[in-house]
């Protein structure tokens, strides 16, 4: 007889097919059943699926409930948080991951305490650092279900998972068969012989434990009523005993078993569970916003803040945890992942629009009440590092004039990289002392400048440009076909783009472009029996170069079908590719402008690298992973989808051998596959169905509710992304091994901010609160020069943020994504450990874990 813990919950996905409007509307009555019924069975308990974002907007209803729900959560009856939303666990960056638990954790206090697991019952699998993101926001366990593979990874469901790194480990329970498991709890033989006791055989068969996890609840479900009743008669029926319990009692159980198994990897595995190995390609634009906000609060908005408060300017972090809740609302797991309806899609990419605009409103508040607070002249701008390093080299910076007739003293070297000139108006109203008048509003140019500039780490200087007797230097026009630093040359020979090195090694071919037709929906990519992809050939080549920048700009036109699939139609795809190579940059930047007018296909953009090597690696949070790209035979008789080496990537993906690497960096491109010696990164793959059964890699049944008896399949025209889409990536070509530090480093290379600001009195409006924000009439106390910190070269910084429970202190994440301990010495700072939550932790040894971070906590 095994002891069955039952432990009845809800999984509440706030949109899917269903936007968050239709799910509160459930909730509103549903949330008050569960109350209601918790009180009326003081023993009995229930867990809020593990986000506060859906308790909160419950609450925004019913404010007098929060008495209730207090009390009950005292009690434990009612176990809330502790994510803002059910994350994703490979399409979100770590840092956003951490965001999750820190801001559910921080809003969950205004309830009472939080469930103290890192319990993610749907997400579709999990990156290899999850025990090391989780540990460090205070877990030391995890409840979950897809991407296991029971019998390879471990034996058993229930086991000790480790990052990637000697320090992290948590404890980790498996639910082989999913979160509904034991739904519905009937007490009839039919439930019991046919459901619940062959699925408790089943995990025990695989745990050999005398006791194990049974989740009671599904999508949306309801509490149980008198579920206690219910399990005295299931207990009279069945073969075991069946116990109500709590995961906290079986996560209890678990870690007092002996000689625990332990797993160090990822589990992205189909075998129990669809992980839905090519959803990092569906809805891109989601995906591509999703990316380009992160790194906005990450390296531009949340240092600023704390820029702000050594300046005197009290801007909340409430205000900062509210844009990330916007942008955390679409990282829940079928949100990111893209597999949701139009109406959703279209809610997502709205809360991310609104991130998009607090972001730039907390900068412009910022930037402009520091200038005014400097009284900073027309010709002088502002430039600001948010990085926590002294720096040396180049940025740019945005200058308005009224002519390029102009010139840095102090920066010789100063190019325009990218110009637009605003011509002049008439009858524009001037209001003065005398009265209003209407005059001629000169023209002026919006000048993208580029210079090398030493900056103070985490801080800003002021500089002045003057006027001169020549323009500026800037872009000239070519109809050359090759540009060249010191690093590479890229020629476009007979519709080939060729990278030369200078060793003169020579890759043909190093960037082309495929396009094949997608029979997938917007879970999965599926390839169309017989097709093949076809080659995008480009018509056109110029070039743009200056003094420190050089541009390959090619263009083409292919025509297709409008709809790929059926090949109905007319349609076709406008692509413009631009490389730059810039002086001192050891990066090949590489922009794809597409404009998609074609239906159900997938767009890859493939790297030659020219590293012959069986294996990759992909980044990950705080680290690296190694994948082979192997396929097995016969995969239909152990996967429900195939596993398919189509892998995802957090910011970057590499092909090194013992004497060459290459490595692509990407912002939002989240999908990549090795084919030999090529990197195929997808840009976009489309669709016009939420489901489809009977697919290529996944056989059978069609994902999503559109699955079940009475469901109907779901169009999604949205998901065909009609229109302008724009992708950034940069390239990196060693003739060394892959190096994990000095591939972080270029990474944060690739993602640095460019943050500038000038009093100008040409366009108010290039910044949308310039002419709203007022001068405070006080001085408050703003620097010349600001420098904060400066952090030795060899740290690398994950995120710098203001304390979340101290006013007067900031945060700052030191990572290290190698396999060896570095030795933190920093003697002359004073600081305390924490973690991501802010509690203080010891840290005897003084250094940042292998594969790991460190959190401290600074006074500003």
């Amino acid at each position: 007889m095994v002891k069955a813990h039952i432990v009845n919950h809800t999984h509440w996905d706030r949109e899917w097919y269903f936007t968050s409007a239709d799910a509160l509307v459930l909730s509103e009555q549903l949330f008050t059943e569960v109350i209601d019924e918790l009180k009326k069975h003081p023993e009995a308990n229930f867990v809020l699926d593990g986000q506060l974002s859906i308790l909160d907007d419950y609450v925004a209803l019913y404010p007098e409930k929060l008495a209730d729900i207090k009390q009950l959560i005292a009690d434990e009856q009612l176990f809330i948080g502790p994510w803002f939303t059910q994350t994703d666990a490979f399409f979100a960056h770590g840092e956003s991951i951490l965001r999750n638990a820190m801001i559910g954790i921080f809003d969950s206090k205004k309830y009472g305490d939080y469930m103290k697991i890192g319990y993610l019952p749907d997400t579709f699998g999990f990156n290899a650092q999850m025990p090391t993101l989780l540990e460090h926001a205070g877990f030391d366990n995890v409840i979950f279900w897809r991407g296991i593979h029971l019998g390879e990874h471990v034996a058993s469901p229930y086991f000790k998972w480790q990052g990637l790194g000697e320090e992290a480990s948590i404890y980790a329970i498996n639910m082989p068969q999913g979160y509904g498991t034991g739904m519905l709890l009937e007490p009839t033989s039919a439930y019991v012989d046919g459901r619940l006791d062959p699925a408790i055989d089943f995990i025990e068969k695989y745990s050999k434990t005398t006791e194990v996890l049974i989740p009671s609840g599904n999508d949306q479900l309801n509490i149980i009523s008198n579920f206690a009743e219910k399990l005295a008669e299931i207990n009279k029926m069945g073969r075991h005993d069946y116990q109500l319990s709590t995961y906290q009692d079986f996560i209890q159980y678990v870690k007092e078993l002996p000689d625990l198994e332990e797993y160090r990897g990822e589990f992205r595995s189909p075998v129990l569970a669809r992980v839905h190995k090519t959803i990092g390609s569906s809805r891109m634009n989601i995906k591509l916003k999703s990316a380009s906000l992160e790194q906005k609060l990450l390296t531009r908005i949340e240092p600023l803040l704390v820029i702000a408060k050594a300046s005197g300017i009290a801007i909340s972090e409430r205000l900062l945890m509210h844009t990330w809740k916007k942008l955390l609302e679409g990282q829940a797991h079928d949100s990111l992942a893209g597999c949701v309806s139009d109406p959703v899609a279209e809610d997502i990419l709205h809360r991310m629009k609104e991130a998009d605009e607090l972001c730039d409103s907390i900068e412009n508040t910022i930037v402009k009440k520091i200038a005014d607070d400097l009284s900073l002249a027309a010709n002088e701008i502002i430039i600001f590092n948010t990085d926590l390093h002294d720096f040396d080299g180049y940025k740019e910076i945005q200058v308005v004039t009224e002519h390029k007739n102009i010139h840095f003293p102090a920066f010789p070297d100063a190019t325009i990289v990218q110009e637009e000139f605003i011509p002049s108006r008439e009858n524009v109203l001037e209001e003065t002392p005398a009265g209003n008048r209407f005059i001629e509003e000169p023209g002026y140019y919006v000048l993208q400048v580029r210079i090398k500039v030493e900056l103070p780490g985490l801080g800003y200087r002021v500089i002045a440009f003057e006027e001169n007797d020549r323009e500026l230097d800037s872009m000239i026009a070519s109809n050359d076909v090759a540009i060249t630093n010191d690093f590479y040359k890229i020629t476009f020979e007979n519709g080939e783009i060729v990278l030369e090195k200078p060793n003169g090694e020579r890759l043909t071919s190093f960037i082309t472009l495929e396009d094949d037709v997608n029979a997938g929906d917007t879970y999965d990519y599926s390839p169309l029996a017989g097709d093949v992809a076809e080659l995008f050939t480009f018509s056109t080549a110029n070039t743009e170069k200056s003094s420190e920048v050089e541009r390959l700009i090619l263009t083409g036109k292919s025509d297709f079908p409008l709809d790929r699939l059926t090949k109905e139609g007319h349609g076709d795809l406008q692509i413009k590719l631009i490389l730059e190579v810039k002086k001192g940059s050891e990066l090949l930047d590489v922009k794809v402008e597409v404009d998609n007018q074609i239906k159900n296909h997938r767009l890859r953009l493939k790297v030659n690298t020219g590293v012959k090597t069986d294996y990759n690696i992909a980044s990950l949070p705080f680290g690296y992973i190694t994948r082979k790209p192997v396929v097995p035979a016969n995969w239909q008789e152990t996967y429900s989808e195939m596993p398919i080496d189509i892998e995802p990537l957090e910011q970057s993906v590499t092909l090194t051998n013992e004497t060459a690497s290459c490595t692509v960096f990407t912002r939002g491109v989240k999908e990549y596959q090795q084919l030999d010696q090529d990197i195929a990164l997808t840009l976009l793959a489309t669709t016009g169905q939420l489901g489809k059964p009977d697919l290529a890699y996944r056989p059978g049944r069609a994902s999503g509710d559109t699955t079940k008896k009475g469901h109907v399949l779901i169009e999604t025209e949205g998901a065909q992304l009609l229109g302008k889409h724009e992708f950034t990536l940069a390239i990196y070509l060693d003739d060394q091994a892959f190096d994990e530090h000095k591939t972080a480093e270029r990474t944060k290379a690739f993602n640095q901010a460019n943050v500038s600001y000038q009093r100008q009195p040409f366009n108010h409006f290039l910044h949308r609160l310039d002419n709203k924000i007022q001068k405070t009439e006080r001085r408050l106390g703003a620097k010349q020069t600001l420098g904060m910190l400066n952090l030795p070269k060899e740290y690398l910084v994950s995120a710098c943020h203001p304390s979340y429970y101290t006013a007067d202190k900031y945060i700052i994440r030191l990572e290290n994504p190698t396999n060896t301990p570095q030795k933190l010495a920093l003697s002359d700072m004073s600081f305390e450990y924490v973690n991501a939550i802010e509690e203080v932790v010891a840290n005897d040894n003084n250094t940042i874990p292998a594969y790991g971070a460190v959190t401290l906590r600074l006074e500003i």
